[in-house]
């Protein structure tokens, strides 16, 4: 008996040494990783299930947050919000990830919320060795795939706390089993294997019903461990968020040292901890506390998550930020409608275009641009409505000087039919405008990027018809940017809209493109040219020629 647990405990001294060394590495690894990635754009290819989990606090907080404005899914499938997303991202944890995509989709209406937001970007930018240690700290909770967290402590889904007493006693009985192996060994021992393998059945048996749950909290007590060891640290960055820290700190801070029977994973000793776990039923008792203590401060679980959130997502925009050839904080008006409107765009840029080329522009009203295809309208529209989300969510815009009204944003861009719900093409759109008239109001501005409206009906209609949307948009407090190829409406509404073009040169066998933004509606009439560049029958382009300019001295198309 003797010589077996002299083998025990040599074996486990082995496979400590073991995992301390290894440890040991891994900190100087992660350490040099850290310097070496800073402001480097991060190579990684998203999943389906890796889109479930950064969305999932999102989803979430949307219905718990009802007063305020989160950008919909029309706008951010639009303007290809997930790629601007992958992009920015560079966060070391889960939390960070849920937090920086909540973040670029929920509209913020305070300035002294942004600017303290912005102070912490900044403050990472300037402070390399603090942000270092923060983001290791950070790295030691990391990320965890296809497990739910923000659904136990904001919607308490799942959480079982039944029967936690009956599991202690469980689990103390194989303490008691050894005690007494002191003064019977016999006795002990029976006691010690029975109760063993009692709980080694109880422990099989549930975790088979609860193991998916049981990954989701130890993750859950890994970002409270974090917490705690960012709170310990006393960092000068963390000032505006100790208290509240503290307070949630003290009321859930003791689950964190549940951490090492909860989290077995990977570890050189996980068989060892598994045992443990069996025999003592550890982590069936840990998840049935933890959720009893979710159930009853699930408050305090959510700020700790948004305090590890809202910092390591500013890190990922602070090395954003890095990566950046210019960029501008946004000047933000506290204006409810349009009177005396001066929004104004120096060199602005698409973030997803590497040569973009940049167009300045000053609204005072709503604008309608004219152009051919692949001028520039569509990338000008999602340029602008991507610069005025990051102005009131990251308060870091694409541009030389960027100045604009806290707004709602809506856009009309992209859509498709949806043919699982018999829908056309027309009957989307029309749906797509129906909501952003829906959610005009005169408490705060509204600006809507529509592009080609209503382009699935005939040309007649589709005029008519969107004159009248486009105008009663621009009427009722809401900045109407649309591009369209129906110049039919720059005269229509020339009332109430001003008027914008981009161009193309035809030279020789040539297009060119220049992709800036000028005043006046479009002139050129190039459609008809390009079919002889891309070669098409002579007999066909004069045809052509000839009928639309019938057309425009007559204002009848000649029946043949």
């Amino acid at each position: 008996m003797d010589s077996f647990l002299i083998y025990v405990v040599l074996v486990i001294l082995i496979v400590s040494a073991i995992s301390i060394v290894t440890e040991v590495r891994n900190r100087i690894k992660t350490k040099k990783r850290i310097r070496e990635e800073w402001a480097k754009e991060r190579e990684r290819k998203y999943t389906d299930e890796d889109w479930d989990d950064i969305t999932e606090y999102f989803n979430n907080i949307k219905k718990h947050k009802k007063d305020s404005f989160f950008i919909d899914e029309i706008t951010w499938n639009d303007l290809s919000m997930d790629k601007v997303f992958e992009k920015i991202n560079s966060a070391e944890t889960t939390v960070g990830e849920q937090y920086l995509y909540s973040m670029l989709r929920e509209i913020i209406y305070d300035e002294n919320d942004l600017k303290a937001r912005d102070e912490m970007i900044d403050y990472f930018r300037e402070h390399k060795e603090e942000r270092e240690k923060i983001q290791y700290i950070l790295s030691r909770l990391g990320k965890v795939k296809r497990v739910k967290i923000s659904d136990y402590f904001l919607d308490n889904e799942g959480l079982d706390s039944s029967g936690v007493n009956w599991y202690r006693i469980l689990g103390f009985l194989p303490i008691i089993s050894i005690l007494i192996i002191l003064f019977n060994k016999s006795i002990g021992a029976s006691m010690l294997i029975a109760s063993a393998l009692v709980n080694f059945i109880v422990y099989y048996s549930v975790k088979k019903k609860i193991a998916y749950k049981l990954e989701s909290f130890s993750y859950i007590v890994l970002i409270v461990k974090c917490a705690h060891s960012l709170y310990k640290e006393n960092f000068q960055i963390l000032t505006p968020f100790e208290e509240d820290l503290k307070n949630a700190l003290s009321k859930v801070g003791k689950i964190k040292d549940a951490i090492m029977m909860l989290n077995t994973a990977g570890s050189d000793i996980g068989i060892i901890i598994e045992y443990i776990n069996a025999v003592f039923l550890i982590s069936i008792t840990n998840y049935k506390s933890l959720s009893k203590m979710l159930l009853k401060s699930g408050e305090e679980f959510n700020k700790i998550f948004q305090i590890v959130g809202i910092i390591d997502s500013c890190i990922s925009v602070a090395a954003y930020r890095e990566r950046l050839p210019y960029f501008v904080k946004p000047e933000l008006l506290n204006q409810k409608n349009k009177n005396d409107l001066s929004m104004i765009g120096n060199e602005l840029s698409h973030p997803l275009i590497e040569k973009s080329v940049p167009n300045s522009i000053t609204i005072k009203d709503s604008i309608l641009l004219t152009g051919s295809n692949s001028s520039g309208k569509s990338t000008f529209l999602k340029t602008l409505a991507i610069n005025a989300i990051f102005a009131q969510t990251i308060y870091t815009c694409f541009a030389k000087d960027f100045r604009i009204p806290f707004m709602q944003i809506f856009t009309s861009m992209a859509l498709k039919d949806n043919l699982f719900n018999n829908e056309s093409y027309y009957i989307a759109e029309t749906k797509s405008l129906k909501r952003i008239i829906n959610s005009v109001n005169d408490n705060i501005l509204t600006i809507c990027f529509v592009d080609e409206i209503l382009r699935g009906t005939n040309t007649v209609e589709r005029i008519a018809a969107s004159a009248e949307v486009l105008k009663y948009l621009t009427q009722n407090n809401c900045i109407c940017v649309a591009a369209t190829h129906d110049v039919e409406l720059t005269h229509i509404l020339n009332k109430y809209f001003a008027n914008y073009h981009f161009r193309e040169q035809i030279v020789g066998d040539e297009i060119i493109f220049d992709y800036k933004i000028y005043e006046s509606r479009s002139n050129t009439q190039n459609a008809i040219k390009l079919l002889s560049i891309l070669g098409y029958e002579k007999s066909i382009v004069e045809s052509a020629n000839k009928r639309a300019e019938n057309f425009l001295n007559s204002g009848v198309w000649k029946e043949e």
